[in-house]
């Protein structure tokens, strides 16, 4: 008698576990199908699956197509993600030209991602003739559209002038929305202003609370910041 609820339980749990493998191709299916219903946020989920061969037959060349299908239709995503296929060389035959239309597309249609691309490209002059202006403006309107690499590598130029005017105050700014979108080195970035009194009034307690915070988000060098570990002051 004490057997029998253990074997009913083995049995229903046994018949109702698909495998995994199974999953994902039914997953992969369902994301297929609503892409080419028109659902391009979808498109640019199943793209990566297609062009792998993950839980459906690989095809990269139709992965590229979906994906151009989703920037066709302004999903920004789909043309920050097809722009780092040709930049890379991933899936597709490397094209820089290509890869930085894209994500001009992209940026143009709101996607922080391909504007933050845009900004590297131009930076590291991939395939373009190198501009830190043109890179300063896409990482400025990345970081509006809440690309927090973007807001720490333009506060890092504005403070630094790498290749812009030096603008303490406004970096100071980016590094703070850097810190609010939880990117833990704009907190470390801004503390240290704070503590060293560059660009802002010094304020050892405004430094603390930011390297507390970026200690928080889980920043093991803010961690160990000799501010947060004298006496008494735990992260």
């Amino acid at each position: 008698m004490t057997r029998r609820p253990a074997l009913l339980l083995a049995a229903i749990t046994a018949l109702s576990v698909i495998p995994s493998r199974a999953l994902l191709a039914q997953e992969t299916t369902a994301l297929l199908s609503s892409c080419l219903s028109g659902e391009t946020a979808d498109c640019v989920l199943v793209a990566p699956r297609l062009a792998t061969g993950s839980g459906i037959e690989a095809d990269p060349e139709r992965a590229a197509r979906l994906l151009l299908l989703a920037c066709d239709l302004e999903n920004g995503s789909g043309c920050a993600e097809l722009g780092r296929w040709y930049g890379r060389g991933l899936h597709v035959s490397s094209d820089p030209s290509r890869a930085i239309a894209l994500f001009r597309r992209g940026c143009e249609v709101g996607d922080g991602g391909a504007c933050n691309e845009a900004s590297l490209v131009y930076e590291a002059g991939s395939g373009v003739v190198p501009n830190m202006g043109t890179a300063a403006s896409y990482a400025d309107r990345a970081c509006t559209l809440n690309a927090r690499q973007a807001c720490l590598r333009l506060a890092d130029w504005l403070e630094r002038g790498t290749g812009v005017s030096p603008d303490m105050g406004r970096a100071a700014g980016l590094y703070q929305k850097a810190c609010d979108l939880e990117e833990a080195n704009g907190c470390i970035r801004l503390g240290v202003m704070y503590e060293e009194g560059r660009g802002v009034d010094r304020s050892e307690a405004h430094a603390l609370a930011l390297y507390r915070r970026a200690c928080r988000i889980g920043n093991a060098v803010a961690c160990r910041l000799p501010l947060l570990l004298r006496e008494g002051l735990e992260p």
